[in-house]
């Protein structure tokens, strides 16, 4: 185990891990000169969340002035476990594999829902309007008292983290227009212009 360390192998008591993308789409980045679109994708602890979001700033400085770059993390914790059984079996089928790009396909692999080990939903609310957003997040507790929401900040509005899942159906028709339910997504936590 002791040789393992030298390459900078981590051992975790922990189950969960999270997927993180850093992107640079063209929605976010049209007519600059330049520019062309990237992203890197990998997984890591709860622990290291905080630790790539510094680390985001190397992606964003690799860039053209004037792009704009995003870090996700997804919403739901993902199962070590699950992960490993599902690249081992990737691994052994596809010969072929390019095992350079290893890091990109164990967060394809954890981005599976059937890696998931949480239900949370991630509601997309693309207003700034904050009465409007603290409105639908009561009708959501109030309809349904055992799910906790939380509120974050988005590129284009708000993002509300639900428990769990609930049963929409009676309550939703007065927010599609400006809200998305998103049943197993990734969260767009850091976000960053290159000048």
């Amino acid at each position: 185990m002791a040789s393992l360390k030298k390459w900078g192998v981590e051992h975790s008591d922990s189950d969960k891990c999270y997927v993180i993308l850093y992107v640079s789409r063209n929605k976010d980045n049209k007519d600059l000169e330049g520019f062309k679109e990237r992203r890197k994708s990998f997984i890591c602890t709860e622990e290291r969340i905080s630790y790539y979001g510094q680390q985001f700033d190397h992606f964003v400085a690799d860039g053209v002035p004037g792009e704009t770059s995003r870090m996700y993390v997804s919403v739901n914790a993902r199962s070590m476990k699950a992960v490993r059984r599902e690249i081992l079996h990737y691994l052994i089928d596809d010969e072929d594999f390019n095992i350079c790009s290893i890091e990109s396909k164990l967060a394809g692999v954890a981005a599976k829902a059937s890696c998931a080990v949480e239900k949370k939903w991630l509601i997309d609310f693309d207003s700034k309007d904050m009465a409007l957003l603290h409105k639908l997040r009561d009708t959501i507790t109030t309809a349904f008292d055992n799910v906790a929401c939380d509120i974050r900040s988005t590129p284009n509005g708000y993002a509300i983290i639900c428990s769990h899942g609930f049963d929409y159906r009676g309550i939703w028709e007065d927010w599609r227009d400006i809200a998305e339910i998103k049943k197993d997504d990734m969260i767009c936590t850091y976000w960053q212009t290159k000048k």
